[in-house]
C-alpha cells in the first residue's frame, strides 16, 4: 500500500470504526529509499536514485512513502491496544548468504522486477514531470541494479498490528 493513501490516519480510523471489539488490524509497508550496510551501493547507483526520486515524487503528490515509521503511533492514537511493531530487512535480490534472506530477496526481486514500471510511471510522470519514455529508460537502469547481486541493498519493512479494545462490561 506504499503511497496509496493521502491520509493513513483516516484509513486507520475507518478500520478502527468498522472493526469488531477485540478484532485485530495488521499493516505491512516498506520504507524508502533503499539502504545498504556494507558500502556496496554507491550514491550514484540507479536503484538508490530511483527510490530517492520515488520519495520526492510521492511527497509532491501528497502520498508520503515514509509513513511506516509512524504506523505504531497512528494505531495507538486511533485507540488500538497492545500495538506491536516488528522491523525487517528485505534484500533487493538473492545476494544474502543466509537461506532465509536469500529467499526473501528472491520474492522481493520478483515483485520489483515485474512491477517496476507500474510503481514508477505515475510518480515520475505526475510527480516529477518526466516523460513516459524517460521513466522507462531509467527503469531499465534500475532493473540492471536489481539483478546485480554485488549491490547489497534492502528495504526496511515494518509490520504493525494492534487490537481494538473489548467492549467494557459497565
Amino acid at each position: 500500500m506504499t503511497g496509496a493513501f493521502k491520509s493513513w490516519e483516516n484509513v486507520i480510523d475507518q478500520v478502527y470504526q468498522q472493526l469488531e471489539p477485540g478484532g485485530y488490524f495488521e499493516i505491512h509497508d516498506a520504507m524508502f529509499p533503499v539502504r545498504c550496510d556494507d558500502g556496496t551501493m554507491p550514491d550514484d547507483t540507479p536503484i538508490l536514485r530511483w527510490t530517492q526520486l520515488l520519495v520526492e515524487a510521492a511527497e509532491k503528490l501528497g502520498r508520503s512513502l515514509a509513513m511506516a515509521v509512524r504506523f505504531k503511533e497512528m494505531l495507538e492514537e486511533a485507540g488500538f491496544e497492545d500495538v506491536v511493531e516488528i522491523q525487517f530487512k528485505w534484500p533487493s535480490n538473492s545476494w544474502p548468504r543466509e537461506k532465509k534472506f536469500k529467499e526473501i530477496g528472491r520474492w522481493t526481486f520478483a515483485c520489483l522486477d515485474g512491477g517496476l514500471e507500474g510503481l514508477s510511471l505515475a510518480f515520475f510522470t505526475h510527480g516529477l514531470g518526466w516523460t513516459k519514455e524517460e521513466t522507462l529508460v531509467f527503469c531499465s537502469q534500475v532493473r540492471s541494479d536489481l539483478r546485480n547481486p554485488r549491490i547489497h541493498c534492502y528495504f526496511g519493512v515494518y509490520v504493525v498490528y494492534g487490537r481494538k479494545p473489548m467492549v467494557s462490561s459497565s
